[in-house]
């Protein structure tokens, strides 16, 4: 019996039959990946890399590192998750694969709790490969979605998937709270200590909960000629260039990616910059925590909402209303100066960030071909967590030529309109 199944979580389709083992074992990897989101990329990486860390060099230096850092991973997975997208269909190697990105990811999460207090240098690389690694694993999880389940059910599952995430690194993420908020009734001595300890139950919390999915899935076994990893390498290589060469075939696949490409990458940017946005606005650890906590728990009723929406007005509708939202949302950043209007924000990107992640997974595994579920998914997550890097990049130069952080995300909505644009020929 799997971890979803000890916890009580009884899903179920629309024709009222339980998910399988293997989907439940899916949906629970994302309750505990999502620590990382949560707890290191969303607020505690942020806040003590600027308290901690970064406290012997400037705030707005500091904030303009942490965003060349992110960029710097995303580009690089933007070379490279095709890749290992199509290594994984062609060797056949999902499993293993996924196996090694997530023990990566796990490890350098855990390394942060050795960090000590000025080596910031050493902070951000940690950062930065375990984002590399978070992401990597995340192409042969969104393929093994198109493996394990039928496209009537693409959608549903990813919107179960994003929405007990919210809710697995929320539960973490409030207890992490709580051990900053009050270290001694932990046994810590100080807040340092609650959060140098919280990277290290993210990862383990990360880690258990892709023991199921580890476990349950397997890789389909094929009679064709085994290849040495160069040879898969180079194959790899072909496949990828050939897609490109035969981008006719996949039309709509690929303008929905450049879409994707440029929506998507300001949904990140706001999910990784809005803890250094909100300190550099100077607002206390305590409020800042307190909001990302309301954005996990908002998302997890709004997510199963919109995956609702979604199975009776179409995904395009539900990508395309999010946008919009999300560029109110961030009309509404540049007036934000206390505490009560952060949680209103908060609220708000909680709202939607479920329902535009899970609705982009959903309607582009109906686009592609089966065969090819690695490559393409290595391309959707390349034009996705790779894709973002314009926006941190957008943000770091706009801090460093205005100085001003009140401001910072108002570049951010050129990437949302042009994505919306790019939508409408998607339909």
């Amino acid at each position: 019996m799997i971890i979803l199944t000890l916890l009580g979580i009884n899903l179920k389709t629309h024709s009222n039959k339980k998910f399988s083992t293997q989907v439940k074992a899916w949906i629970g990897y994302d309750f505990g990946n999502s620590a990382f989101v949560t707890t290191v990329a969303a607020a505690f990486f942020p806040l003590f890399y600027l308290d901690f860390w970064a406290a012997n060099i400037d705030k707005i230096d500091a904030a303009s590192y942490q965003s060349f850092a992110l960029a710097a991973s995303n580009i690089f997975l933007l070379f490279t998750a095709p890749l290992i997208g199509s290594f994984s269909d062609i060797s056949n190697s999902t499993k293993s694969l996924f196996k090694t990105f997530v023990l990566l990811g796990v490890i350098c999460v855990a390394m942060l709790f050795f960090i000590k207090s000025g080596s910031w240098m050493y902070a951000l690389i940690f950062y930065a490969l375990a984002n590399y690694f978070f992401s990597a694993s995340l192409v042969l999880y969104d393929k093994i979605l198109v493996l394990i389940s039928t496209p009537d059910l693409f959608s549903k599952i990813s919107g179960y998937g994003y929405a007990w995430g919210y809710l697995g690194g929320g539960i973490l993420f409030l207890v992490n709270a709580l051990m900053t908020l009050y270290p001694s009734s932990f046994g810590l001595e100080s807040q340092a200590d609650a959060i140098r300890w919280s990277f290290l139950s993210v990862s383990v919390w990360w880690g258990v909960f892709s023991i199921p999915l580890i476990l349950t899935f397997k890789d389909v076994k094929t009679e064709d000629r085994q290849l040495s990893y160069f040879e898969n390498f180079i194959e790899s290589f072909k496949s990828v260039f050939n897609t490109f060469k035969e981008i006719s075939k996949y039309k709509k696949a690929f303008i929905f990616l450049l879409a994707f490409f440029l929506y998507i990458d300001g949904v990140h940017t706001v999910m990784y910059l809005a803890s250094t946005f909100a300190k550099n606005l100077g607002l206390e650890n305590s409020a800042i925590i307190v909001g990302l906590l309301i954005v996990q728990f908002v998302a997890f009723p709004a997510t199963l909402m919109w995956s609702k929406i979604g199975e009776r007005s179409g995904d395009i509708f539900v990508i395309s209303f999010s946008i919009i939202l999300y560029i109110l949302i961030i009309l509404f950043t540049t007036r934000l100066s206390s505490a009560v209007e952060f949680y209103l924000m908060a609220a708000l990107v909680g709202s939607v960030q479920g329902g535009i992640q899970a609705s982009s997974r959903g309607y582009f595994a109906k686009l592609i071909p089966e065969e090819k579920a690695g490559e393409f998914f290595g391309l959707f997550n390349t034009f996705g967590k790779a894709g973002a890097f314009m926006g941190p990049l957008l943000v770091g130069f706009f801090l460093l030529y205005f100085q001003d952080t009140t401001m910072a995300l108002l570049p951010i909505i050129m990437l949302f309109i042009m994505g919306g644009l790019l939508l409408i020929k998607a339909r």
